[in-house]
């Protein structure tokens, strides 16, 4: 029913401020949110909840997808996995979830130790996720990987 024909969320709220000036010009009053829903049902949603959310799926880049192999550092260990889960947040923001091949060691002390197996994480579509180490690395770096075997 839906393509990827529609506007972005930035589009979309630009058609609903237009709209608002309009109407305004006209002497009507709109709200922003009520802008928003005419023009989520103007283009067949039944609210601009689910126009957003559809929309967002339409215009996320493909990059990570469940059942691929990817590598990186997590809290500055190597590792190898695969992608669980992808789900985006936002135009900006995806939450993956890994599962490593081998388990990660989490902890830089050498008196104990808590290996991972997987992890869900908030990472930018560059891959990396804006919380970070105190040394200033972040706790994510994803690489996609072509033509990798698991071990």
């Amino acid at each position: 029913m839906y393509s990827k024909h529609l506007p972005n969320l930035a589009n979309m709220k630009a058609l609903a401020r237009l709209y608002r000036s309009i109407k305004q010009g006209q002497g009507r009053q709109v709200s922003h949110s009520r802008a928003l829903e005419l023009i989520a049902r103007r283009y067949g949603f039944f609210d601009w909840n689910t126009a957003a959310a559809q929309v967002r799926n339409l215009h996320a880049p493909d990059r990570f997808q469940a059942g691929q192999h990817v590598s990186g550092r997590y809290m500055g260990h190597e590792f190898q996995g695969s992608v669980v889960a992808s789900t985006r947040l936002s135009e900006e923001e995806v939450l993956i979830s890994l599962e490593f091949w081998e388990p990660v060691d989490v902890v830089t002390s050498n008196h104990f130790s808590n290996k991972r197996r997987r992890v869900s994480v908030k990472i930018g579509i560059d891959g990396r996720s804006q919380e970070c180490l105190s040394r200033g690395i972040p706790h994510l770096e994803v690489v996609e990987e072509r033509n990798m075997a698991r071990p």
